[in-house]
């Protein structure tokens, strides 16, 4: 089996419930064209692909943004809030920079390849979620204002 390639072999499972099988499952390998498998230093090589690869990380991180800000809407207009939205926030902003870190590297070997491309003007403007913002600061309040107090 070569890199890349999928593992659908069954193996037992260490889980106590269920039927003590998995699947591993890899990601599919990248192929060009004429249907020859890339390796990631081939790719790395080649700036069509990587600027194909780029693109795929700007149109998937802008939609992951957009997300983000209806989320942040939904979730301020809330007076409970909604762990499932709140869960989908907080991975959307994962996500959101390790692509954002993905883009500028790929950006970075593109441009010692000739190929000049900025992300300022691709990528929507991302400072973060406000409700997290303001969860993280609650809690940093509720930290200090725990610290504060007379101790025997």
């Amino acid at each position: 089996m070569s890199n890349g390639e999928a593992d659908n072999s069954m193996q037992p499972s260490s889980g106590a419930a269920g039927s003590g099988r998995h699947f591993v499952v890899k990601a599919a390998p990248r192929l060009t064209a004429s249907g020859n498998s890339i390796s990631l230093s081939e790719e790395e090589d080649q700036p069509v692909l990587l600027e194909a690869k780029l693109r795929e990380i700007i149109i998937s991180t802008n939609q992951l943004i957009s997300s983000n800000h209806a989320l942040d809407e939904a979730l301020e207009e809330c007076d409970d809030q909604d762990e499932d939205l709140l869960q989908a926030l907080k991975e959307n902003e994962d996500i959101i920079s390790r692509k954002i870190c993905d883009a500028t590297r790929i950006a970075a070997t593109l441009n010692k390849h000739g190929v000049h491309i900025s992300l300022t003007d691709k990528m929507l403007q991302y400072n973060g979620s406000s409700v997290l913002k303001k969860m993280r600061e609650q809690k940093e309040q509720s930290n200090k204002s725990d610290g504060d107090g007379i101790y025997l």
